[in-house]
């Protein structure tokens, strides 16, 4: 029986887009990029991974200049990229159902742990999560050990452990931690198409029905 439900916060918990590509095109204009060659669709694979594979999986950065882009777009979405960023409907009143049934709650992301948790707190979510797991400022964390950190605070087991989230990234780090998974197809990766055949959640309410159904188990 699940017992603790962890989210992804980048495309599940908010659309969180407009804040990191602005800064994305913003840090690789810096190193002579041209941005008007990449369009919002293309950018969406910016979000999800680590940093430092975001750049280079979706701009091709040279190694050299990775360290310089991950600590500029830090700085730039620190002081303006945060705050662009709103709660998709429903995600308020799903956690706190899910508190009121008992359930542990947590965040379970790539973002910084100190970042994601002001996230939470400029949104007013702050206070419905048990714990905000996220890499520390070494960063360096595979989403696979964040997600066991999150356990790990809550004091629950594999298989008592759900993860939600919106792209493939989270599903391999659920996998790595050996925790069912569930897709939402609101976000960046997953949408109904390629998630047809599975199951998965459309909306912020499918995910209390599942846990009510018989996939609680």
């Amino acid at each position: 029986m699940k017992k603790a439900i962890l989210f992804d916060f980048d495309g599940t918990l908010a659309d969180s887009s407009e804040g990191i590509m602005e800064c994305a095109l913003e840090t690789v204009g810096a190193i002579g990029y041209d941005t008007s060659l990449y369009t919002s669709d293309y950018l969406r694979r910016f979000i999800g991974p680590p940093l430092s594979d975001c750049f280079r999986i979706t701009f091709s950065v040279p190694e050299e200049k990775i360290g310089w882009c991950v600590d500029r777009y830090r700085v730039l979405y620190a002081s303006k990229g945060m705050y662009m960023m709103h709660l998709y409907d429903g995600i308020p009143q799903l956690l706190e159902t899910l508190r009121k049934n008992g359930y542990k709650t947590a965040v379970a992301t790539n973002k910084m742990k100190n970042l994601a948790e002001e996230c939470c707190r400029n949104l007013g979510i702050y206070d419905l999560f048990d714990y905000i797991s996220g890499p520390g400022k070494d960063a360096g964390c595979t989403k696979a050990r964040v997600i066991e950190m999150a356990m790990e605070a809550l004091g629950v087991e594999r298989d008592e452990t759900l993860m939600v989230g919106d792209t493939i990234n989270d599903e391999v780090g659920a996998k790595g931690a050996g925790v069912d998974f569930l897709p939402v197809t609101w976000g960046f990766g997953f949408d109904r198409e390629n998630t047809r055949d599975r199951l998965r959640a459309e909306s912020p309410s499918d995910i209390m029905e599942y846990l009510n159904g018989g996939n609680n188990r």
